[in-house]
């Protein structure tokens, strides 16, 4: 049952999004990109059965279309049969920083899932 419940959640994921941008690359803690260091999400968000945690995400990589920032903790997924933990957080466009996606690392790669952007948040280039 937890099976097929992983299965059908990994293939909503992969319906809701389409996958990363070309030339991904981790970013290093004193790089300097265009992008704050810091993302903070003031109030938690949702894609689908995606939950997302409030708190501060920190820029970990960059491709040719945007930012990726790391969740504070693991994004999980809900279901029936419980919550399944996926690596992830939230992606930012460069031609427009208004724009924010969640993504998750699903066994299948990279997945941008939904649309955060009425999400209350603030770039930082500090952290409290």
């Amino acid at each position: 049952m937890r099976t097929l419940a992983t299965v059908a959640g990994l293939v909503i994921t992969l319906l809701l999004g389409a996958c990363g941008g070309g030339h991904f690359r981790k970013t290093s803690p004193g790089e300097t990109t265009s992008a704050p260091p810091y993302l903070e999400m003031r109030s938690e968000a949702s894609a689908g059965t995606l939950h997302f945690p409030r708190g501060v995400y920190v820029l970990d990589a960059v491709d040719d279309n945007g930012f990726y920032y790391r969740a504070p903790q693991k994004i999980v997924q809900h279901s029936w049969s419980g919550g399944l933990p996926h690596e992830g957080g939230v992606f930012v466009a460069k031609r427009n920083h208004r724009k924010l996606r969640g993504y998750v690392i699903t066994p299948s790669g990279l997945t941008h899932v939904g649309n955060l952007s009425r999400t209350d948040h603030v770039f930082r280039y500090y952290t409290n």
